[in-house]
């Protein structure tokens, strides 16, 4: 990739890596392979999992205040502390003696807020900002799943394991590419995400990765004039559009069968296409941020979308 560029220094075999990355439209020096890296949220936690990456980790960070750790990843890092259940401070990552921080804004850090990759800079922690994010910081024309291989990639190059990198994104491109030719032809239906909200409704926008999900899945977001990230809308806004199909997203409280129960008794959404017909995808929160679980999202709402291309 044109904006990972690797340093001479890793390619004759130094042990310590230098790579220069674009990380929100800034290029950001990471001189040295983490070996103290916090990950914020279970996304991104996972994606540092799937490169093999704990023996680099000081442990993570905002995931119990939000999510029920699955048994099987509780036991992978049973040895890894949690530094806070939900945003890290900078004393909680400098009691840790953090060398790295993955995380994003609005995941793990906030514009203006005490945690920033500026802040954390003036303590020599580097931080590589998940690229779906940035559109909080920078003005993004679009996002797609690019941007998930761009993420591997770069944690990929900054530990020094490229090629573990690879061999992930070439399963998952191989995954998308045998969905787009299942679903060659078919007439794209349009897709409403509900994360939350009852007031108004909390939801992905053009520049969320659920939107990226839902064109490779062959559908539309109703919400694709909205050049946001995650936001939330007028209800009315989404009863205009009458959605074909709607996707939940399941974390916390309420749960995705209380969430499609009220937009079934809602008076605004009771007559929505999706509501009438019963026709729904649940995705888990891990499976809608950017993340190794966003092919697994892909494949799963194509099947509910166009069952027949997947008999």
């Amino acid at each position: 990739m044109k904006s990972i560029v690797v340093a001479l220094g890793l390619l004759t075999g130094v042990v310590q890596a230098h790579v220069a990355i674009d990380v929100c439209g800034e290029v950001v020096e990471f001189k040295q392979v983490p070996k103290r890296a916090i990950a914020n949220d279970i996304n991104m936690l996972k994606i540092m999992l799937a490169l093999d990456l704990t023996a680099n980790m000081a442990g993570y960070s905002g995931v119990s205040a939000h999510h029920k750790m699955p048994d099987e990843l509780a036991l992978t890092v049973k040895d890894l502390p949690e530094i806070a259940p939900k945003y890290p401070s900078m004393e909680n990552l400098l009691n840790a003696d953090a060398d790295f921080y993955f995380a994003g804004w609005n995941y793990g850090m906030e514009v203006g807020g005490a945690v920033t990759p500026s802040t954390l800079a003036k303590y020599d922690i580097p931080t590589y900002a998940i690229k779906e994010s940035c559109a909080h910081v920078q003005t993004r024309p679009h996002i797609s799943l690019e941007d998930t291989f761009y993420d591997i990639d770069s944690i990929g190059a900054i530990f020094n394991v490229s090629g573990r990198a690879k061999v992930l994104n070439d399963g998952f491109k191989q995954r998308l590419a045998e969905v787009e030719l299942r679903l060659a032809g078919v007439p794209s239906k349009s897709v409403f995400v509900y994360d939350s909200g009852q007031d108004k409704p909390f939801t992905a926008g053009a520049l969320a990765v659920p939107h990226a999900i839902i064109a490779a899945a062959g559908g539309h977001n109703v919400m694709a004039n909205v050049k946001q990230s995650w936001t939330r809308v007028s209800w009315e806004a989404v009863v205009e559009t009458d959605p074909e199909h709607i996707v939940i997203i399941d974390y916390g409280q309420p749960s995705a069968a209380e969430k499609i129960a009220f937009l079934k008794r809602f008076p605004a959404t009771q007559g929505v296409k999706a509501v009438v017909n019963d026709s729904f995808t649940i995705l888990s929160y891990a499976a809608a941020t950017p993340g190794i679980e966003n092919i697994d999202a892909v494949e799963l709402l194509a099947k509910d979308l166009y069952p027949q291309r997947f008999k």
